[in-house]
């Protein structure tokens, strides 16, 4: 659906459509019980079929399946009253009764464990988060992408001299300079700081996409990085000089004891912090005991957002640094006040003594400190009182106080505790064990501290808000009894010639550039407004309260002020043009997915000459209204039918000639009995918004006849066609695995065939569905390529098995003509690509498409359209 991270948002709508999915059903099952209690609105029974339309829709693509099939029920016996604006009857209302009371059982699960809504579609709770039903990354760093920005070299010290650099090394002269200046590490420099002292890391990756773009964020974020891909070389570059973090990629985790037993060494050694941070693809708890156990102090299980791996290091890596830690000592006796001060401040703690402990209130609100160190006898308050006193006020409830005594009595230690404080040291206590108790206590509160900050996740420098949080707004926003009726709406915001931007001045200044984007338009937004990155080039905005109208003219004042604005990045002046789309809430969507995918859509359609760059969504005319109802009426009942032609070989050098595969073709037999073909559905569907229903359908039937015939132990191949829509959808690649996976069909037997857009966004989008579409084995291909540059460019650009030249190819026979398509051909084989030639109708242009090259032809020179699969590709082929 988007550019980047699209996996993760895919995740985030999800889980933020299944927090607010128990509110939702109780009140719909609430609302509709009653009506069918108290006596039936027309209007009331209208907006309770639209919301059970919602829900079944969303829940389909979210992998609900049973809710889907239970609303899909309740959606089917309203359908007939609400077309035909007339009440239900008694007996139909005793039905429509059984259904919500079988759909409130599952609510009430819902509302007392809200993880529950993850097992409807067989998700673990702890799964909820993972991010691998949804597209892969749009835009990655490709490998060794830091080799096109030049920069001085990095101190390395001998001993680590095959360590991947994040930056290029210098030319051999500087090199040899280099090495004539720089100290040579050694022995008696273990614990060697990076250099300006900047915080070194270490990350043993696999080159994933996932650690590419970790290693990008950190090196925005000011860290030296050094890339290793072998454990004997982290060994290595550990030994000599010693990391404030080490990263281990899941790939090495067999590795991690080695590993964290020279870390531990490090630790010993170093005047600094090492610590470790272990990525696994499993999350079960012997692999989590093996790492705490090496030594990790953090781990993540994987696939997971860059975002969330980040904050997880800026944890192990910053606080003490960008934010010491404040401790406040109590303490009547000012010796070993002083002693407690020394150890504290020399491990980079913020310290305040308090000898006085009636003076301890006044300095806590200018201190405001992280944990209190306070002794347990002292004259005119003892600590427990102090304690009792310093929990009632409410800032400081749960602020760590740990004592700090001479005390040995083990009942005096648990009073202690009882009045409040969190842990008991006896002195005398060593300074080793005075930091550790100390720093893992504040590390704990201040990991709780932003966690209950996140709740309300809004970067003050930036003005942006976490993008999950923006869409938990939306879908609680959705969640309130009367959506419908509530003003506001969503901006999908994108740069324009964001590419081409992009490859002007490099991944780390455009990563710069839309942070600077982002922030001017937080800044003139209002404070009611909350705005996200939403990928790679884009932005969401969630405007609760203004109209349409009022939202279009927002958007126009934020494109001219953008485009006057100068935008400072590494001393260049660079300006940018925004376009924007706009979907309301009065469009009652009523999800936060498919709202998202019509502001994206009126985004696109800004870009057409004349639209000024921003554009409202609103439903298309409907066009033919009673084909458009024909429509609806064969999703319904199910009336659509496929019918089949084959797809035969040319060639004979390949081996499988004599594979079966078919085209699958869609038809509906209309009124009067007309049938209807795909090129009279298709359009309909899309301006009426019934047109993924169409493609769902399409597939489903496909995979109905694919695994009929891999149980007859006859398999074949189905070429299926979707539209753009297909594209844009995030949930439809986790969709069709399901369906595969529960079908047993091996997938490399479906291939979907989609034609290449005009639009660069939207051929962005393609790739990302592509790759996704390979992940899990289906085929893909492209149709309606014509001789030239751009067939050309598209067969580069996008992974596909098979591509499909246009009819129009055929209608030029010149020799000229000829040579152009065989050259077209020629590039398709060298890219690994099989080409296939439909609607041939005669043996001379399948004579011509086999003089050039030409894999597959289908028409009705090799067949005519049937409903069965009844075809002798042996015979064909020989």
């Amino acid at each position: 659906m988007h550019k980047q991270d699209d996996s993760q948002q895919n995740a985030e709508l999800r889980q933020a459509f299944l927090r607010h999915l128990p509110k939702r059903l109780d009140t719909l099952t609430r609302r509709g019980l009653r009506q069918a209690r108290d006596g039936w609105d027309i209007n009331t029974l209208s907006l309770i079929f639209r919301e059970v339309q919602t829900l079944a829709g969303a829940s389909g693509r979210y992998g609900l399946l049973d809710l889907a099939e239970k609303l899909y029920a309740i959606e089917t016996a309203l359908a007939e009253r609400v077309e035909a604006v007339a009440l239900p009857d008694e007996i139909l209302t005793e039905h429509i009764v059984r259904l919500l009371e079988d759909l409130q059982e599952l609510t009430c699960g819902l509302i007392a464990s809200t993880p529950a809504a993850a097992s409807l579609a067989g998700i673990a709770p702890d799964d909820l988060d993972r991010t691998e039903n949804g597209y892969p990354l749009q835009l990655v760093p490709p490998a060794d992408y830091w080799k096109r920005f030049p920069a001085p070299v990095a101190a390395v010290a001998p001993a680590a001299s095959n360590v991947v650099p994040l930056r290029p090394a210098a030319p051999a002269a500087d090199e040899a300079r280099a090495t004539e200046t720089k100290p040579a590490a050694t022995a008696a420099t273990p614990a060697a700081t990076a250099r300006n002292g900047a915080r070194k890391v270490y990350h043993l990756t696999d080159g994933a996409p996932l650690a590419c773009e970790i290693d990008q964020k950190l090196e925005l974020s000011g860290y030296e990085l050094s890339l290793l891909d072998h454990t004997d070389e982290l060994i290595e570059v550990i030994g000599a000089i010693a990391p404030h973090l080490v990263i281990v990629d899941a790939a090495f985790l067999g590795d991690l004891e080695r590993i964290g037993d020279l870390v531990k060494t490090a630790r010993n050694r170093a005047s600094h912090r090492v610590a470790m941070l272990a990525l696994s693809d499993a999350g079960d708890l012997d692999v989590r005991l093996r790492a705490m156990r090496a030594g990790a102090d953090a781990f993540v299980t994987v696939p997971a957002s860059a975002a969330e791996i980040m904050t997880r290091i800026a944890e192990l890596t910053e606080a003490g640094d960008t934010d010491p830690y404040r401790v406040l000592i109590v303490e009547d006796d000012r010796s070993q006040a002083i002693f407690a001060e020394s150890i504290l401040r020399k491990a980079g703690m913020q310290t305040t003594m308090v000898i006085d402990p009636l003076a301890v209130l006044d300095q806590l609100d200018k201190v405001h400190p992280d944990l209190i160190l306070m002794d347990l006898y002292m004259p005119g308050c003892s600590g427990m009182e102090l304690t009792a006193i310093i929990r009632e006020r409410e800032a400081f409830v749960s602020t760590p106080i740990v004592f700090l005594s001479g005390e040995h009595d083990t009942d005096k230690h648990f009073e202690a505790l009882n009045a409040g404080g969190d842990d008991f040291l006896s002195k005398p206590i060593r300074p080793k064990h005075l930091i550790s108790a100390v720093t893992n206590r504040l590390r704990r509160a201040r990991h709780i501290q932003r966690r209950s900050q996140n709740q309300n996740p809004r970067d003050p420098v930036s003005g942006l808000y976490d993008r999950a949080y923006v869409l938990d707004r939306i879908n609680a926003k959705l969640a309130s009894d009367e959506a419908i009726a509530h003003r506001g709406g969503i901006l999908f915001v994108d740069l324009d010639e964001a590419v081409a931007q992009r490859e002007r001045i490099g991944l780390i200044d455009f990563d710069k550039l839309l942070g600077q984007v982002g922030t001017f338009l937080a800044g003139n937004v209002d404070t009611s407004e909350l705005i996200a990155r939403f990928g790679d080039s884009s932005f969401i905005v969630l405007s609760p309260e203004r109209g349409a109208e009022e939202l279009h003219r927002q958007c126009a004042q934020l494109r001219d002020g953008t485009s006057r604005e100068t935008f400072d990045i590494g001393g260049r002046q660079l300006h940018v043009n925004l376009s924007f789309g706009i979907c309301a809430f009065a469009t009652a969507l009523g999800d936060a997915g498919a709202m998202l995918n019509a502001a994206e859509r009126a985004m696109s359609d800004s870009r057409k000459p004349g639209a000024g760059n921003v554009h409202v969504f609103a439903h298309k005319p409907t066009g033919d209204a009673a084909l458009v109802e024909e429509i609806r009426a064969a999703l319904r009942g199910d009336s659509f039918h496929l019918v089949f032609q084959p797809i035969a070989a040319l060639q004979s050098e390949d081996g499988d000639d004599s594979e079966e595969q078919f085209q699958a073709l869609l038809r509906l037999r209309g009124d009067g009995g007309r049938i209807l073909t795909a090129s009279d559905i298709v359009p309909a569907a899309e301006q009426a918004g019934l047109i993924d229903d169409v493609d769902r359908w399409v597939l489903s039937r496909c995979l109905m006849v694919l695994s009929d015939r891999a149980r007859q132990g006859r398999p074949v191949r189905l070429f299926a066609s979707q539209s753009g829509s297909a594209v844009r959808d995030p949930s439809r690649i986790g969709w069709l695995r399901q369906q595969i996976e529960t079908r047993r069909i091996d997938p490399c037997r479906l291939v979907l065939e989609l034609r290449v857009p005009a639009d660069e966004a939207a051929r962005n989008v393609l790739v990302g569905f592509a790759v996704a579409a390979q992940k899990i084995g289906t085929g893909l291909c492209l149709s309606g390529l014509e001789p030239g540059e751009p067939a050309h460019a598209a067969i580069d650009r996008v992974p596909t098995d098979y591509v499909k030249l246009s009819p129009n190819c055929m209608d030029d026979r010149s020799i000229l003509h000829r040579d152009e398509l065989r050259r077209l051909v020629h590039h398709a084989h060298e890219g690994g690509r099989r080409v296939i030639a439909p609607r041939i109708e005669d043996a001379q242009s399948a004579a011509m498409l086999w003089t050039v090259g030409v894999d597959f032809i289908q028409g009705n020179f090799v067949q005519h359209e049937a409903q069965n699969l009844d075809y002798d590709f042996r015979a064909a082929a020989g």
